[in-house]
């Protein structure tokens, strides 16, 4: 039964994570290449945010980890392609995975602070935006550099996994986990992970509040054309806002296996976190219409061999 699980699994995990590589690989290219002038300083987050979403696709295709928590402890068996490597390598990208889950609900943040502050004032340069994402990136460097520098100790976490489970047979396996969670790297990363991102996310839906209420304001000096964008834009980052939600989903799987301890939760937590850097490329693809636009016309390219494709113009319709 749990090799059954083990393959299921696998098979999950491997099918979602390329399929969010070849996603946002499509929206790197998009992006790049058919951006209008106009979208092209904000284009520099959508960049940044696809990037994260294909390093979380790619850590997690390659680690394919199952948790198991044990009261204070946290074990982790990994099957993924790390295990060839060994222990700590697997570590390494577990660490790196969190980084760029954590990242990416930064990179949201940045997204409404900039459309709130280019309502109400000039558009900043593409260098203050780029530095603006460089400052949002060192919480998550540090937590990364802090997992990478853990001490692990392997062979205590096996003999410790296996007091807690002597019915798991851990033979071949790669373990490795947290067994003193009071230490800087775990500690720092459960605050970043938890505590920190509280605010960010109110901080996402009050920006998201105040820029829905220029919006409807008659008294914003916007054009009908830039009012339009806005609006796109907004629609954008609003899915991109309810989409870790699904992180949910990942935290209840985990919490519930404090208290019943079964494979499918242990395996299943992960697969939550894995789906979101799917969901968020295909917002900026369906919600902006340039993007969109060229989507459309490169199917009906497929269809239709004799129709050639268009050059996006800075084209916005409802």
């Amino acid at each position: 039964m749990l090799e059954l699980l083990t393959t299921i699994f696998l098979i999950l995990n491997s099918t979602v994570t390329i399929i969010g590589c070849l996603v946002n690989l499509f929206l790197l290219h998009i992006v790049l290449f058919h951006s209008p002038k106009i979208i092209k300083t904000f284009s520099i987050v959508i960049i940044n945010l696809a990037l994260t979403n294909i390093g979380a696709c790619l850590s997690g295709f390659s680690i394919g980890q199952r948790i198991i928590p044990s009261g204070k402890r946290l074990f982790y068996i990994s099957y993924g392609l790390c295990s060839w490597i060994g222990e700590q390598f697997c570590f390494d990208v577990f660490g790196a995975l969190l980084h760029f889950h954590t990242h990416a609900l930064w990179l949201i943040f940045v997204s409404f602070a900039y459309r709130y502050y280019v309502m109400l004032r000039n558009e900043p340069s593409r260098l203050a935006l780029q530095l603006s994402i460089l400052l949002i990136y060192i919480p998550s460097l540090v937590q990364l550099l802090a997992m990478f520098f853990q001490n692990l100790r392997i062979e205590e976490i096996r003999n410790l996994l296996n007091a807690a489970y002597p019915e798991y047979n851990l033979t071949g396996l790669t373990v490795t986990g947290a067994v003193k969670t009071l230490e800087f790297a775990p500690l720092y990363t459960l605050i970043h992970m938890t505590v920190v991102s509280t605010p960010i996310t109110i901080g996402i839906q009050i920006f998201k509040r105040r820029i829905i209420k220029l919006l409807t304001t008659r008294g914003v000096d916007l054009s009908s054309k830039t009012r339009n964008l806005h609006a796109q834009l907004l629609r954008t980052l609003t899915f991109q806002s309810t989409v870790p939600l699904i992180y949910i989903f990942g935290v209840f799987c985990f919490v519930l296996s404090h208290f019943w301890s079964h494979p499918i939760l242990e395996y299943f937590t992960v697969i939550p976190p894995l789906v979101v850097p799917i969901l968020t490329p295909f917002s900026c693809i369906f919600y902006v219409t340039p993007y969109r636009y060229y989507v459309f016309c490169l199917i009906s390219q497929k269809l239709h061999p004799k129709n050639s494709i268009h050059t996006v113009s800075a084209v916005f319709v409802d």
